[in-house]
């Protein structure tokens, strides 16, 4: 049982180091992969519109659009450092040559900065320069911002193979334990034969036991006997079952650990060309002098991102993720205005009800996108939220373009799987409906009702729940 339980904390704790090391790898890469390229274009762009000179961006002030503005040379230099960093924590081989194709991605850029630099200090005419940053800067920017995400889907993708690694341990342990059980009956059935009548219903119970913790059991205790040697023989036949039943629970509690950490990383993004629409449009109203709408906007923006974060929790209350679907379509009912109008409606009494964050906003999303923007004309999103005993109930309906039969059938199937089909679940819904099933059961998620050329219904149902299930 020592060599049984050396080996199960040596598998544990290499698991453990392993997901330690691709978190750490992971976390780091993050640091930049969410805000390296607005931050470099929107300081590039306030150089070449004049507005700030390359010592001035390096001051890390934020701009009116939130934006922390950088020096280029320093920022660019200081992602560098980071590359190398990220080379000696990179867990698979193909990261490394990933981060020198990084870096000489960063040489480029560097040198097209310094040209346009050159171009800025003399004067060349403006078309001339936003081409030359729309054609180089933008360019480098996207390709190392996608570069440093291929780092991160690769390193994420290597808790599958870790996983694979630490259950093929505990097949060996578990076939090792019922090997040792086996072993036990034997030796029981051998002793019973060679004892005298007084020690045979003890021991006959002990191999009762013992096929019992065979099958999986292991909370079963035997009374120790009068016996000596019996007695001897139920302790450690009590010790082996607490022993095996703990280290069982602990490879438990790991497995549930992982697909928790699983479920944190399928969790939605927000789509960055929301956030470069929303910018863009607000740098528009404001050089219009349109001010009231620049705060309107700011505010929406500034609520929806406030959810968005809500402090690292998984679990908001109804009236957050009411708000965030709000100012979510208030953001976008000014970009698309004259062809979308939207209604929320939902009970009073569900707002201190918990539901997952980002579970409504996916679907509004998909229902603009995919259902209204491509119809003709103006239509309508409707959103509602009931309680229906103990089950909440939300519907996202929109009048748009609707599916076909075929295409639906294919949504419906792909949604339905562990990991659904990218090409076809791309609208988010699958992610809604896995994290749904992951926290509440099988029996909640996501329903699709779709008819072509008449609109879409979304039905989301999970617990009415005024704690989270877990986090």
């Amino acid at each position: 049982m020592i060599l049984v339980m050396t080996y199960l904390l040596a598998s544990l704790t290499n698991a453990t180091s392993a997901y330690a090391q691709i978190t750490k790898s992971v976390s780091y890469a993050n640091m930049y992969a969410r805000d390296f390229k607005e931050r470099m274009d929107y300081s590039m762009y306030l150089a070449v519109i004049g507005k700030r000179d390359m010592e001035e961006l390096g001051d890390g002030e934020t701009t009116v659009n939130g934006i922390l503005t950088v020096n280029p040379y320093k920022y660019i230099d200081e992602l560098e450092e980071t590359c190398d960093k990220l080379s000696y924590m990179a867990t698979v081989d193909s990261n490394r040559n990933q981060i020198k194709r990084l870096k000489n991605s960063l040489k480029s850029l560097k040198g097209c900065v310094k040209e346009l630099e050159t171009a800025i200090d003399s004067g060349g005419a403006y078309e001339d320069k936003m081409n030359y940053l729309n054609e180089n800067i933008y360019m480098l920017t996207s390709l190392i911002q996608k570069g440093i995400q291929d780092y991160i889907y690769v390193e994420t993708t290597n808790y599958t193979n870790v996983k694979a690694e630490l259950d093929a341990r505990n097949t060996r342990t578990f076939v090792i334990c019922i090997w040792i059980s086996v072993v036990a009956i034997v030796l029981a059935l051998f002793l019973t034969m060679k004892a005298a009548k007084s020690v045979t219903k003890p021991i006959q119970k002990l191999c009762r036991m013992t096929q019992q913790v065979a099958e999986g059991d292991f909370t079963v205790q035997t009374k120790e006997s009068n016996t000596d040697e019996i007695a001897v023989l139920t302790r450690s036949f009590n010790d082996m079952t607490q022993e095996i039943g703990g280290l069982v629970e602990d490879i438990k509690q790991q497995q549930k650990n992982l697909r928790i950490a699983e479920t944190k990383l399928l969790q939605a993004q927000i789509n960055p060309h929301f956030l470069y629409n929303t910018l863009d449009a607000i740098v528009w109203l404001a050089e219009e002098n349109r001010k009231d709408e620049v705060v309107s906007m700011v505010t929406a923006l500034s609520d929806f991102f406030r959810t968005t974060l809500s402090k690292g929790r998984d679990f908001i209350t109804v009236r957050e993720e009411r708000s965030h679907i709000e100012s979510y379509l208030k953001i976008q009912q000014f970009r698309y205005q004259d062809i979308m109008s939207y209604e929320i409606d939902m009970e009073e009494n569900m707002g201190e009800f918990m539901i997952p964050k980002l579970t409504l906003q996916p679907l509004v999303e998909n229902a603009l996108y995919h259902g209204l923007k491509n119809k003709r004309g103006g239509g309508m999103i409707k959103i509602t939220g009931r309680l229906d005993g103990e089950n909440m109930i939300f519907t996202v309906t929109d009048d748009g373009k609707g599916m076909t039969k075929e295409v639906l059938e294919k949504l419906q199937e792909s949604i339905g799987k562990e990991k659904g089909d990218k090409s076809i679940d791309g609208f988010g819904i699958g992610n809604v409906n896995r994290r749904i099933r992951y926290y509440y059961g099988e029996r909640y998620g996501v329903t699709l009702e779709s008819v072509e050329n008449d609109g879409t219904k979304a039905t989301v149902t999970m617990a009415a729940q005024k704690n989270q299930p877990f986090s």
